[in-house]
């Protein structure tokens, strides 16, 4: 039986984001906790997690750090494009050799953004880099930038880490650094706002997409808003710098305020709107709670208090993900996982690797329906039932079957052979469940086995009618066929509805 959702008529409103009383916080509350704030609940994770409070678990896992770091390849590639890019066009006269080393340079431009991928994965799987790259993945879908227009390794990396950052800022800062990242300087189109040209694209997004939402701005807020933003630009290919005689340093009037505004000043004067009070936080409550309408005295609340607290976001991930209102029983086992928390997740349950073969990984994240820093369009992702039809489904049952395949060596290609090698060398070869894994559980009786299994699985609405089913499918674990059956077992409670489930 599914579980009211609130209303301040069952649910006080200022209960909702009040912390979760210490005595509930128990077992299903923290793997609740685990799966939405990151991929999944181990068991050591949940008993881990128990041991503290969820506000101790965001502390930490949100803590500042350096991040994740560039590859040697990246670094030494960024380190010298400036000059190989003036070689071409100051030095080399011949058309077809110029045209020749472009493509180089793209080839190895495309071959640095798949290896940022997969560094990528490898970061996020490691539980204790969960939780904030998830919310980087959420930032990512608010200020989107697409690889096939940027095409430049270097500022996709560089954007990543400064939404990593910006975790511990409040997000007026937030924005003001983002508009000032080459990435989202190229991606908008700022290069071709001048004051004599005003492009509008980069002041519409701000508006719409990263702090207000549709309907809570005019035209000429728009189009006052980009002559603010005139003269951003790039030097050697990087590096932000702002050129004052292409700014219009003329007056401007935005949201009723007149002045000679920049564009620190226009995000200023955006977070003194009401709309930018909640904007955020129904994107949160759509990326991490529920895409059902959340009643609005519960946002405006929540909005009022991030307001007070200037727009921190270290304060609205503490007061959300500890909220009672986070934890209400309506909202658990009813989100789709995305095809990264899908996979991720799937790794961190099964105890092993990302798989080192970066086609492999990039073509099943393509096919399920999201390719690595290639949203469809500037608005970014749909989340929820949108990744599901017959084809992404599929897509996942196959990743699932790859996993506890035996893996033919002697089939791989030579750049999967060096991958392979190079993933063992590293530590990370173990990413197949293999047979002697199986045989680990056997040790269990069918009916503690189908608990087991459907506990540390799936989320608690599913879990009766799974685990008499598995039961049946288990049978006798100590005979001769229990092997065969454990594998099957476990294969289609992975590819189930249930387990796509959070």
């Amino acid at each position: 039986m599914s579980q009211s959702s609130p209303t301040p008529q069952n649910f006080a409103i200022e209960d909702a984001w009040k912390p979760l009383p210490g005595g509930f916080w128990r077992i299903e509350e923290a793997q609740h906790f685990l799966r939405r704030v990151g991929f999944s609940a181990s068991p050591e994770a949940v008993t881990s997690a128990l041991r503290g409070s969820p506000k101790a678990y965001l502390q930490q896992a949100f803590r500042p750090d350096s991040g994740m770091q560039r590859s040697d390849a990246l670094k030494e590639f960024t380190a010298n494009i400036h000059q190989r890019y003036q070689h071409i066009y100051r030095e080399v006269e011949d058309e077809e050799e110029k045209r020749k080393l472009r493509q180089e340079i793209q080839r190895e431009e495309n071959e640095l953004f798949r290896g940022f991928a997969m560094d990528w994965f490898y970061y996020a799987r490691q539980p204790q880099q969960s939780a904030r790259e998830k919310f980087v993945v959420f930032l990512q879908d608010i200020f989107v930038v697409e690889q096939n227009k940027v095409r430049d390794t270097e500022l996709l990396f560089s954007l990543q880490q400064t939404l990593r950052e910006g975790t511990t800022n409040s997000y007026p800062e937030l924005c003001k650094k983002i508009s000032r990242e080459p990435a989202m300087v190229r991606y908008l189109d700022l290069l071709q706002n001048t004051a004599r040209k005003p492009n509008e694209n980069f002041a519409r997004e701000l508006f719409e997409l990263f702090t207000l939402g549709e309907g809570n701005y005019t035209e000429t807020d728009i189009k006052e808003a980009a002559r603010a933003f005139t003269g951003y630009r790039i030097k050697k290919r990087r590096e932000f710098y702002q050129e004052q005689r292409l700014h219009d340093d003329s007056k401007k009037t935005i949201f009723g305020e007149t002045g000679k505004w920049n564009g620190d000043d226009v995000v200023d004067i955006t977070f003194r709107q009401p709309a930018a009070k909640t904007f955020l936080i129904r994107e949160l409550i759509k990326f991490y709670l529920t895409e059902e309408v959340v009643p609005e005295p519960y946002i405006q609340a929540l909005g009022e208090q991030w307001a007070e607290h200037n727009f921190s976001l270290s304060y609205l991930i503490e007061t959300f993900f500890q909220s009672r209102l986070f934890f209400h029983p309506a909202y658990r086992g009813n989100m789709v996982k995305s095809p990264l928390h899908f996979y991720i997740g799937l790794c961190q349950d099964l105890r092993i690797d990302i798989a080192p073969f970066e086609a492999r990984v990039l073509r099943s994240m393509a096919t399920m329906g999201q390719s690595f820093y290639n949203p469809p369009n500037v608005r970014g992702w749909l989340y929820g039932e949108h990744w599901i039809n017959s084809t992404t489904i599929s897509a996942r049952r196959q990743l699932v079957d790859y996993i506890f395949a035996k893996l033919d060596e002697e089939n791989l290609n030579a750049n999967e052979q060096r991958d392979l090698e190079a993933a063992r060398e590293a530590g990370r070869g173990n990413f197949l469940v293999t047979q002697e894994r199986l045989q680990q559980v056997l040790s269990l009786a069918a009916d503690d086995l189908a608990t087991h299994l459907t506990t540390y699985f799936i989320t608690a609405p599913s879990r009766a009618t799974y685990r008499n089913a598995l039961q049946s499918i288990l049978g006798n674990t100590q005979d001769e066929g229990a092997a065969k059956r454990v594998r099957y077992a476990i294969i289609a409670l992975l590819q189930s509805p249930a387990y796509n489930l959070c």
